[in-house]
């Protein structure tokens, strides 16, 4: 079995898959923003599921980012540690792309898909998923509207958290939109394909894809 992990969404998502891609077990955390809350039990859940069905966890597999900073540092931190405690290897996903697979496969009159996810004031990250081509050009910070995404109608999917910002900065008034965040559960199938390709990271020096440098904010009772 493999334990997926997805913590940089406002939901923090767990799940189980076979080596086949069968999904056997998911759970999405129930408070926004409370990954340090939820995920350790989720995990732990996780892994007593696996058990319970008399399997071993042979792999981890995580969702590398972009997305929020602390979710991807609480959430790399847990899944090191489970690799450590049971000796299995890493697998870094790019939850962009398995959202792309997966919102492709819910429109099959689609021809390509926007993930877009939210950032600050007028950006987003963006990945672009060609049916016919996969992924052109990587996860990239994008301030909407932009030279890059061009060309969308009626056969382009946006999926995302940002779908405002998308519909009222590029007036995409013709294409689809699916308010969906990268989940564990769509991790499955590239999951399986990295483990039987020994497709694995080194633990000690692997880090999550922030793509950007952390900015800290000022906390809201914070006064001079």
């Amino acid at each position: 079995m493999i334990v997926l992990i997805e913590s940089s969404a406002e939901f923090p998502s767990v799940a189980v898959c076979d080596l086949q891609g069968v999904l056997v077990w998911n759970e999405v955390g129930a408070d926004r923003q409370a990954h340090a809350e939820q995920l350790p039990m989720m995990l732990q859940r996780a892994v007593d599921q696996v058990l319970q069905l008399n399997a071993k966890v042979l792999a981890v597999g995580f969702q590398e980012g972009p997305g929020s900073y602390t979710g991807l540092r609480i959430g790399v931190s847990l899944a090191k540690g489970l690799c450590y405690g049971l000796a299995v290897p890493l697998i870094s996903i790019s939850g962009f792309e398995a959202l792309a697979r997966y919102a492709i496969d819910q429109r099959v009159d689609s021809k390509e898909v926007w993930v877009m996810m939210d950032a600050r004031r007028d950006e987003v990250y963006a990945l672009h998923f060609v049916r016919d081509k996969g992924v052109v050009g990587g996860v990239t910070a994008e301030i909407l509207p932009s030279e890059r995404v061009i060309g969308y109608g009626d056969a382009t999917v946006f999926v995302g958290n940002a779908n405002e910002k998308v519909q009222r900065l590029l007036a995409a008034t013709d294409s689809i939109f699916l308010d969906e965040s990268p989940r564990a559960a769509y991790m499955c199938e590239m999951a399986c394909e990295a483990f039987s390709k020994s497709d694995f990271v080194d633990l000690a020096y692997y880090e999550p894809y922030y793509l950007k440098d952390f900015v800290a904010g000022i906390g809201k009772k914070f006064s001079i």
